[in-house]
């Protein structure tokens, strides 16, 4: 298991865009994380009661920041890695509503890897229960890279 890092160590998002608070496990190919949907989270949106939660598919983006940590803890030595999120397929948003204050434990595991692209598989969870799964493909910037 890789030593646990601060989040700011490995994730470049700050203010409300940055969803997770902590690694709380971190392996070779695998990340547990944990964030708190926060009240400036930008993907906030009324229910039919009017009362804010999160939008289904920001859930992709909690996975998409788990990942980044993922590759930042696989080498520390560079602080965290600046990257894009470029696709997702077997997205599976369940809509269970996700209000302000929620834990949220997301799971990604590394599942390819080809130059600076790389797939994951994640899971969302919500008080146990699963609110989101998929695999998502993002890039990861080199020095190369614009």
């Amino acid at each position: 298991m890789a030593e646990i890092l601060p989040i700011d160590a490995l994730l470049p998002h700050r203010g409300a865009m940055r969803f997770l608070d902590e690694a709380v496990e971190l392996a070779a190919d695998r990340a547990v994380c944990r964030g708190r949907v926060r009240a400036d989270n930008p993907f906030l949106r009324d229910d039919a009661q009017g009362t804010p939660v999160l939008d289904p598919v920001a859930l992709v983006e909690f996975i998409a920041q788990a990942s980044a940590a993922l590759v930042s803890a696989q080498d520390p030595s560079r602080g965290p890695v600046q990257g894009w999120l470029v696709g997702g397929r077997n997205l599976d948003l369940t809509g269970e509503p996700v209000p302000v204050g929620a834990l949220l434990e997301v799971e990604v595991t590394e599942v390819a890897k080809v130059g600076g692209f790389a797939s994951f598989d994640g899971i969302v969870r919500h008080d146990g229960r699963v609110v989101a799964r998929g695999n998502v493909k993002v890039f990861k910037a080199t020095e190369e890279s614009p």
